[in-house]
């Protein structure tokens, strides 16, 4: 059976995560059953590289499927967006071997986490965590900074409740920055974090952290800390809420020879 990588764009506000669920639950991954068995006539599952929350977002979510027949790929992005609700879309697809997996495949995936400061809530740009005040963004990169390298940062992440909650919690962080920018009556602040794997809801727990920073509600020290502590780690701010995080791209090497839609 010929096998596909399928890269997907995915509004997730509207959704209980990409996890399929027990009962009727929306989830990406439910709904892409249901479009790939339309698709193919039998009931078909596409695999995903990650697990996103409820809430989450990507522009680049990669999943693979084996199909009964051999499609030209950009044929096959535009006949199952077609089967698709108007909150997910096909952006690339691939033909890969058939021993190909998005998941164990991945080298490294980037997200990015949207904080807008202004008065009023955003209204049309709901993409973003939004905060009235940041006394203290000079503090932004310069903790972003102290975060790349192969690193216990439990202590900003939760728990899942399960047997993955015994791994090591040790995860490879390869690049990290902050991007401002000035709005009228805003600003913009962009956290954009490459690594090789994430713990649950830690790039959220690293952002709520940072934040409470630079709002002046714990100092650079104390994330300094909590760095070192591991789950043992006093929580510094809260998570991050869902809607500012969007998984930007999954990076592969070699990389798919991806065909655009």
């Amino acid at each position: 059976m010929p096998r596909y990588a399928i890269e997907f764009e995915y509004d997730g506000s509207a959704f209980a995560g990409t996890q399929e669920q027990r009962g009727d639950i929306r989830t990406l991954q439910s709904v892409l059953t249901a479009a790939v068995t339309q698709l193919e006539g039998a009931p078909t599952k596409v695999r995903l590289a990650s697990r996103l929350d409820a809430g989450v977002s990507a522009y680049g979510l990669v999943g693979d499927v084996a199909l009964n027949r051999v499609w030209e790929p950009a044929t096959l992005g535009m006949a199952l967006t077609s089967y698709l609700p108007m909150d997910v879309a096909v952006r690339r697809v691939a033909e890969m071997p058939d021993t190909w997996n998005a998941k164990t495949a991945a080298r490294s995936k980037t997200y990015v986490y949207r904080v807008c400061r202004r008065n009023m809530r955003p209204v049309l740009d709901r993409r973003c965590w939004w905060l009235r005040r940041i006394d203290h963004p000079q503090h932004l990169p310069t903790l972003a900074a102290m975060l790349p390298g192969d690193r216990d940062l439990s202590g900003f992440a939760c728990l899942r409740r399960d047997d993955s909650d015994e791994d090591d919690p040790h995860r490879r962080v390869l690049s990290t920055s902050w991007h401002s920018e000035q709005r009228i009556g805003e600003e913009i602040h962009t956290f954009t974090i490459t690594g090789e794997g994430f713990l649950y809801k830690q790039v959220r727990g690293i952002v709520g952290a940072m934040l409470f920073v630079a709002q002046g509600r714990a100092s650079v020290d104390e994330f300094i800390a909590a760095m070192a502590a591991g789950r043992n780690a006093n929580r510094i701010g809260n998570i991050a809420p869902a809607e500012g995080l969007i998984l930007q791209v999954i990076n592969y090497d070699p990389a798919p020879v991806w065909i655009t839609i």
